[in-house]
């Protein structure tokens, strides 16, 4: 038999390249999970805590969206409470396995309305973005997420809104981005949500760090901002990270509807294509999220860790800038576990081989995969392959 020559995941791939090197002084800056300051692997203490709240007196199946408290709840904390009150009745809610499932859900069901959907993708951008859509037949039209200074560029996604009017844009919600670090300002979002509305466009938000770029009501902003604005959006929101459930796979995706009949209807089409896909949702997780957001104690609790985590972020992309004598600089200009460092081919592969540092191929590296101890080999690592970086900033934004 033969099969198309898919491409292997390089995130797990190197993941299982680190496992195996037996170097004791490993470091693997690749794959995207949050470790403690002494690189330890981490569970946010209230997750713990609401799991040894939780008690099962049977294991039957979730209703096929998914817990309505966990829909409701997290539905509600992503919008703010009086504007979830306000749209509740006209947004479709889906318990999915995290977020790549509910971005393959969302892909079914707009391939369904659409024969050759065009969707608008930043470059760079998470690689799974580009499978899944690739995978659903869809258009992707690309721009520049960055520009030649190292903010997000608004002109070359404007560009491709007025080429592309009425057609599907995917944003990464919050302040963060994987894999740059960088998203738009609140007065960026401003300007988008006006040209998404002059050229009739309708919105996906890849929501995967919910809280881990400045707080929760921060990195919603967009998502409310276009809600109140009554821009089409749907939403993908994922629990792996900001409550460090990685392999119980937790999320959700909301479609925004503008009347209840059409809500009706996307119900029951997000239904049919997750039973054909999942059967039924992950109980484990969503019941975790459940007991920790319906609670003001834990909540507040949960709320108060994703400050930690925020902090001990910025604090470890600060090292790194400082123990880079100004060369990487920039780092601290993102937020959220990613920045693009700009390296070669041949510097991952010596800092692999000589240094033991696992960096993935675009030169990502994960600030929550560092410890704060190994932060000054990484960099003294990475000025080692180079004594003048003359290329920098610049080598970053080509793509």
């Amino acid at each position: 038999m033969k099969f198309a020559n898919n491409s292997v995941d390089e995130i797990f791939q190197l993941n299982e390249e680190f496992k195996h090197n037996s170097r004791k002084d490993k470091i693997n800056g690749g794959i995207g999970i949050y470790l403690d300051e002494e690189g330890k692997p981490f569970v946010i203490p209230v997750v713990k805590k609401a799991i040894s709240l939780m008690h099962f007196d049977n294991f039957n199946y979730l209703p096929l969206s998914g817990d309505p408290t966990f829909l409701k709840e997290t539905c509600q904390i992503m919008l703010g409470k009086n504007l979830f009150l306000d749209k509740e009745n006209l947004i479709s809610k889906q318990g999915v396995m995290g977020g790549t499932n509910g971005l393959y859900i969302w892909s079914m069901f707009i391939k369904q309305l659409y024969k050759r959907p065009t969707i608008i993708i930043a470059t760079p951008t998470w690689e799974n973005h580009q499978r899944i859509f690739s995978h659903h037949k869809f258009k992707i039209i690309s721009f520049n997420h960055l520009d030649k200074n190292g903010s997000f560029n608004i002109k070359a996604l404007e560009r491709q809104l007025k080429r592309h009017p009425e057609s599907e844009v995917l944003f990464q919600a919050g302040s963060t981005h994987n894999p740059t670090g960088i998203n738009p300002s609140k007065d960026q979002w401003d300007q988008i949500a006006n040209l998404i509305q002059e050229n009739k466009n309708k919105v996906l938000f890849d929501f995967a760090y919910m809280g881990l770029g400045n707080n929760i009501d921060q990195d919603s902003f967009a998502i409310r901002l276009f809600t109140k604005k009554k821009i089409p959006i749907s939403v993908v929101l994922s629990f792996s990270k900001n409550m460090t459930l990685y392999q119980n796979r937790t999320g959700a995706l909301f479609i925004f509807s503008k009347t209840k009949r059409e809500k009706n209807a996307i119900d029951e089409r997000l239904k049919y294509f997750f039973r054909i896909v999942n059967s039924n949702p992950s109980a484990f997780g969503e019941l975790v999220v459940k007991v920790i957001l319906e609670s003001r104690e834990l909540k507040t609790e949960w709320i108060k860790s994703l400050q930690q985590m925020v902090n001990s972020l910025k604090k470890r992309r600060e090292f790194f800038a400082k123990y880079t004598a100004g060369q990487f600089d920039f780092v601290k200009q993102g937020e959220g576990l990613f920045s693009l460092l700009g390296l070669n081919q041949p510097q991952i592969k010596t800092l692999k081989i000589k240094y033991g540092i696992f960096l993935l191929s675009n030169s990502r590296l994960n600030f929550g995969g560092l410890s704060l101890a190994s932060i000054p080999k990484v960099a003294e690592a990475i000025l080692s392959l180079s004594q003048a970086f003359s290329d920098y900033p610049s080598s970053r934004y080509q793509v």
